[in-house]
């Protein structure tokens, strides 16, 4: 029960972030929600490996300090 509430709390916080794209949005909460890299991809029709690239360049972005600098203005 309780993980479940983490998950819609980090799921809607992901959906508010903005300077990421749509796909990168949806991307990041399939994977908080544990969906597997192929189901992922066959949704997009896109490879496993450009599914990890997605998350990694969203994840990128949120890690960046500019970014974190730019939330924190607001």
């Amino acid at each position: 029960m309780r993980a479940n509430r983490t998950i819609r709390f980090f799921s809607a916080h992901i959906r508010k972030l903005p300077h990421l794209s749509v796909k990168e949005k949806k991307v990041l909460v399939k994977r908080l929600r544990r969906i597997t890299l192929e189901k992922i991809g066959k949704k997009y029709g896109v490879t496993e490996g450009r599914i990890r690239q997605i998350e990694k360049k969203a994840l990128q972005k949120v890690k960046s300090k500019y970014y974190q600098q730019r939330l924190f203005q607001r």
